[in-house]
């Protein structure tokens, strides 16, 4: 059966009160591990209230008292009514990471919260829940989402939901190409006043032009491809996708939970 897939809004610090007008759950990236082994909040963060803690692990080495950590963290989650963690571990995973990963994930699934993690730490711990990005350059969407549930099972898998901005020169024979910012794609649509056309398997826009370089393949997100990325979500039972501001301040009131069988 067909869920609704519920939108949580990454912020950091300061783009938290323009983000609270979206009306969505907010993920806060307000915390860190910090020296000593404690858990640290931004300064200067007024009170919040239900959505998820981020938290930011590069700082940690291991080698403390795990158990004081956890609690702090646990303790954080109860006193703001969170109803979840995403561990930020910045693309770098070690093994004591990997224990602390594991611990916290047995105690916070007693407490009803739910851990985020990047693949690297989704052998920690049963009981994580693993963030699959959705910029793609090949593929399917669909297929892309189907192989992390048969990888990991249904339940565990949530989509972190990138803003594409890419730039293919073609043949694009590594798949990757050059990040545009939202000047810079515009930039193109008003020199070479190309024709947009919609991707269905990546979901996602896409136009061609021709410089002197060659020719070049433009993929970009907007609020109807990021509409087209929930559906898909919801027809594959994918509970949570997480979005990042400021990336979509321009768009976010276009960003809409899709309901079931419902398509853009």
């Amino acid at each position: 059966m067909d869920i609704m897939t519920n939108i949580i809004v990454a912020v950091p610090p300061e783009y938290l009160e323009a983000a609270s007008r979206s009306g969505y759950p907010l993920a806060y990236m307000i915390y860190r591990i910090g020296r000593g082994h404690h858990l640290f909040r931004a300064q200067g963060v007024s009170r919040i209230a239900g959505g998820v803690m981020v938290l930011d692990t590069g700082g940690y080495i291991g080698g403390g008292p795990s158990a004081t950590l956890i609690m702090e963290i646990l303790g954080e989650c109860e006193r703001n009514k969170f109803s979840g963690i995403v561990l930020d571990t910045g693309g770098k995973v070690t093994s004591q990471l990997m224990l602390l990963t594991s611990h916290l994930a047995s105690e916070a699934i007693a407490r009803g919260l739910k851990v985020y993690v990047h693949e690297i730490l989704s052998d920690a711990s049963k009981h994580v829940i693993v963030l699959i990005p959705t910029a793609l350059s090949g593929g399917t969407l669909a297929g892309h989402i189907g192989d992390a549930l048969q990888k990991y099972g249904p339940g565990r898998v949530a989509l972190e939901i990138e803003r594409v901005r890419m730039d293919f020169s073609l043949p694009a024979a590594q798949g990757t190409g050059i990040e545009l910012t939202a000047d810079e794609l515009q930039s193109l649509i008003d020199e070479y006043h190309p024709q947009s056309f919609l991707s269905k398997d990546l979901c996602a826009y896409y136009f061609t032009y021709h410089d002197k370089k060659g020719t070049h393949f433009v993929l970009y997100d907007n609020g109807s491809s990021i509409n087209r990325k929930l559906s898909v979500a919801s027809k594959m039972d994918i509970e949570d996708a997480f979005i990042f501001y400021p990336h979509t301040a321009d768009i976010i009131d276009k960003i809409k939970p899709s309901l079931p069988g419902q398509s853009f």
